[in-house]
């Protein structure tokens, strides 16, 4: 297949495949760098076929596979050259190996390239493994539930004016968000509404007095519509970062599934309240908070976090905030963390089910976008050499 054919075929399909071949060949620039990760960071197709090409064991057979589509005596001729490479210039050898497999391999990016994209245009099969294709990252999702029993699903709702019962008013926006308005009647009774995320969701909501909620995946919090009475009380399953507005007459308290209750002013603070976690935590970030779970009570300062067991409440100094609020700021962030806290995680966020093959107690360390494919994400922990995984329809399979 000639370059200009294939120049024919597709034109960003051959700017790909020039890339792939940089890449093998060591002579991208830095921008170079930039946009080939870019692409292949895109999908699953893509980081799929990148690794494919790439993969040292795989250039020899890509190169036999170009032997049909291509004339039979320079490949021949190629063929030779790497076939004959004197054992004692093995370093430069296996240079020479991957220059030249290299300007084949361009070839073949682009026909690869060019195949996939062709694919999904007449609705066939990617290269992608039909097992790996519906496990896809989490999005703005969520259901509100009304006083009234009635629910909304927050996903297909239109932005703009959402009719609430006994006259509430709620603003859906654009971006993954609903808020409440405090139209100042105290005369009316508190309406609850519960707003619910599944796995694979978030979403925020500012409450009528003007607090911010953030909801992670698997979570659900009800409040009323209006505070009216002497106190604001929430009540919160799952995770949650809470923004609460100043009022020195109105204490804020969040109360926990079993029983915890959490006290505040105005404050940030992160709550991790999922039921197959070892703990209950409370990290706070800014103002203070008083934590109590039967007769014990603790007070956090900025920095600190609590973590409940049992009826303990253990103080832990110098939390780290970034990783426990990485998740509403779009990232993964594990520190030093076991491969089982990871997987919760993971199971949560892209909504599949984790089965171990293995027992690993081997702790990791990464920074990753939630916006990744999941492929992504355990390519990165794999790359550690401690652990591999499968997947099977919406099962990840932790391997040893």
């Amino acid at each position: 297949m000639k370059e200009e054919t294939i120049k024919n075929m597709d034109e960003g399909a051959y700017r790909i495949a020039y890339l792939i071949a940089g890449y093998i060949r060591g002579t991208l620039t830095e921008s170079e760098h930039d946009e080939l990760d870019k692409w292949v960071e895109a999908s699953d197709d893509n980081m799929l076929l990148f690794e494919e090409l790439t993969d040292e064991k795989n250039i020899e057979a890509n190169l036999e596979w170009m032997d049909k589509v291509t004339t039979e005596k320079n490949l021949k001729l190629t063929k030779k050259k790497i076939e004959f490479i004197p054992e004692q210039e093995n370093l430069v050898g296996k240079k020479w190996f991957y220059s030249i497999a290299a300007s084949v391999i361009l070839l073949i990016a682009a026909f690869g390239i060019y195949m996939v994209i062709n694919n999904k245009q007449s609705g066939q099969k990617s290269i992608t493994k039909i097992e790996q294709t519906g496990i896809q990252p989490g999005s703005n999702k969520a259901t509100l539930t009304l006083s009234n029993g009635s629910i909304i699903d927050l996903f297909s709702a239109p932005n703009g004016l959402i009719k609430g019962d006994n006259g509430t008013t709620i603003n859906k926006s654009k971006n993954g968000e609903i808020l409440y308005n405090d139209n100042d009647n105290r005369n009316i009774a508190a309406n609850y509404n519960t707003l619910t995320t599944p796995m694979g969701g978030q979403y925020k909501v500012q409450l009528s007095d003007g607090s911010y909620v953030w909801l992670n995946a698997a979570s659900s919090l009800k409040y009323p519509t209006v505070f009216v009475s002497s106190e604001r009380i929430v009540e919160l399953k799952g995770e949650g970062y809470f923004e609460i507005a100043k009022d020195k007459t109105k204490p804020f308290k969040v109360k926990l599934e079993d029983g915890s209750e959490v006290k505040v002013s105005g404050t940030h603070f992160n709550i991790m309240a999922y039921e197959n976690e070892k703990a209950k935590e409370i990290t706070l970030l800014e103002g203070r908070v008083e934590i109590t779970k039967g007769n014990n009570m603790q007070s956090l300062i900025p920095g600190q976090q609590g973590r409940i067991l049992s009826s303990k409440i253990i103080l832990v100094d110098a939390a780290d905030t970034n990783q426990v609020t990485g998740w509403k700021n779009g990232q993964f962030i594990f520190h030093d963390e076991d491969i089982q806290s990871i997987m919760r995680q993971v199971a949560r966020w892209y909504d599949v089910d984790i089965k171990y093959e293995a027992s690993n107690t081997q702790h990791f360390n990464a920074v990753i976008s939630r916006k990744e494919p999941v492929l992504r994400l355990l390519h990165i922990l794999e790359e550690t050499g401690q652990i591999h995984f499968k997947t099977e329809n919406k099962t990840i399979y932790v391997l040893p």
